[in-house]
């Protein structure tokens, strides 16, 4: 096959679409206040003093290790985690690098594919695992397009599958490319022993402790709105235009979702047509290069069933089946099952949707604040309250704030204990039947005369009468609930 960007002209068109993308990304990046599960990793990284501290600490969360391991370094040796958003950027220039110099699209194509909204902004601007995760799937279909050893393959797969829970869900469908794939079968097998020893090392990192408090549940029954939203997510992936608004990220403005515990809304029922649509119409337009349809075919099925099974998911979850799109398209031209054009044309929908998602995202992105961690660690330095014990009303909604002080710690009234990071297990669902009075007599108990600086998502309606005074505020926020107001509270004088 001759490589796309054979052509010296459009090889430096390709790298100056690179540096575009480099430039616009590590702007909306440094414009990004990042929120509770970006810097849950980096405070993991930042506060376990030995890896098998991080392990420990980690059992809660998951996830492959393979993130934080990454994190683990630069916590220790930076000042902030800037430095992570730094490593991140790197990772998602890598991803559009490999996209524009080596995938099989026609040049317009690739460009469009690098500005849309998951390479731009849900995998590019949010530092997660989840772009370590994009690229190790498509090096892995990279390799097998361009007939590279199958040891290559299962590299990237085994990247994928170490970086989240979605490149473990994805890894049967990277193997079975694998094994359909025409190399010798002694590599191949080779190769795809590798992949399921390097996925299986994966499983056991993400298995939790018996006490772990999220998404806990199996669920194997048919139950009618739970299939509406799994199924109305993906097909929000494959047209990922967020809905207009402070509040866009995670929603859809093509497919109104239905919620848990109502009856599935019509939006839903047109997106589970639309998905059943796109499944088959991809299979029979790849159908030709065996590897690529059974790699669909079994990655969304593989998706669906995670998601309706174990983990419905979000957005930035259901993207994957978008990331799989692309990767056996990419395949099947270089099987020489389809042609580049008609790739390009069964992506061109979803391209355009996501350039128009990306200029959702930026222009929300550029407008209002992500998160109020960063705010509310400006503001307890700036009017010096950061020497003072600081309570966490809400857990997952303060937490970040200690990410942006030096060895910030932060008391948890749910679970009773100060630290940084969060452990997700059953002890802090004590949360949910504590009311702001409960909290602040809590926190008043820490008081040494100076008072104690209370964190809450929500304002106080009288803050006197509990023996606080409002500090500071840091709202509205794009997301909703990650919004905090700062209180000075007393203990009894």
């Amino acid at each position: 096959m001759t490589p796309p960007a054979a052509n010296d002209a459009e090889q430096r068109w390709m790298l100056l679409a690179l540096a575009g993308f480099a430039a616009v990304l590590a702007l909306l990046i440094a414009h990004h206040e990042m929120w509770r599960d970006e810097l849950q990793a980096w405070l993991l990284a930042r506060d376990s003093g030995s890896l098998a501290m991080l392990w420990q600490n980690s059992r809660y969360e998951g996830h492959p290790l393979l993130w934080h391991l990454m994190l683990y370094p630069l916590a220790h040796l930076a000042a902030g985690p800037q430095a992570m958003q730094v490593l991140h950027w790197a990772i998602a220039v890598g991803v559009a690098a490999l996209v524009l110099l080596r995938s099989p699209f026609p040049a317009w194509g690739r460009v469009l594919l690098v500005f849309s909204y998951f390479p731009l902004y849900e995998y590019g601007t949010i530092s997660r695992n989840y772009a370590l995760t994009v690229l190790g799937l498509w090096l892995a279909f990279a390799a097998l397009a361009r007939r590279r050893s199958p040891l290559a393959v299962a590299a990237g797969g085994a990247l994928a599958a170490n970086a989240s829970p979605i490149g473990l869900v994805l890894a049967p469908a990277v193997g079975a490319a694998l094994w359909l794939g025409g190399a010798p079968r002694r590599s191949r097998l080779a190769a795809v022993g590798l992949l399921a020893a390097a996925a299986g090392a994966g499983a056991l990192q993400c298995l939790p402790p018996a006490d772990y408090e999220h998404a806990r549940a199996w669920v194997f029954g048919w139950e009618p709105v739970r299939a509406a939203y799994v199924g109305r997510g993906l097909a929000a992936a494959l047209l990922p235009v967020p809905g207009w608004g402070l509040h866009f990220w995670g929603s859809s403005a093509i497919f109104r979702g239905v919620e848990p515990g109502h009856p599935p809304a019509p939006g839903a029922v047109a997106a589970g047509v639309l998905l059943l649509a796109a499944v088959v119409a991809v299979a029979l337009v790849v159908r030709r290069s065996r590897a690529a349809l059974v790699s669909w075919v079994l990655g969304v099925a593989s998706l669906l069933a995670f998601a309706y099974v174990k983990f419905p998911g979000a957005l930035r979850h259901w993207g994957f089946v978008w990331v799989l799109l692309v990767g056996v398209l990419w395949l099947a031209v270089g099987d020489g099952g389809v042609t580049r054009r008609a790739a390009t044309l069964v992506l061109a929908p979803t391209l355009l949707a996501g350039l128009a998602g990306s200029f959702v995202g930026g222009w929300w992105e550029w407008r209002a604040p992500f998160s109020a961690a960063r705010c509310a660690a400006s503001e307890l330095r700036r009017l010096g309250l950061d020497r003072l014990p600081l309570v966490g009303g809400v857990d997952w909604a303060s937490s970040g704030v200690a990410a942006y002080l030096p060895n910030g710690r932060v008391f948890y009234p749910a679970s009773g204990r100060e630290g940084s990071f969060i452990v997700w297990n059953l002890a802090r669902t004590r949360q949910d039947r504590l009311g702001a009075a409960d909290i602040v007599r809590e926190a008043a108990a820490l008081d040494r005369g100076a008072g104690v600086v209370v964190l809450l998502n929500e304002p106080l309606a009288a803050p006197a009468a509990l023996g606080c005074r409002a500090a500071f505020g840091c709202a509205p926020t794009i997301v909703p609930d990650e919004s905090l107001f700062g209180y000075v509270c007393y203990g009894a004088r």
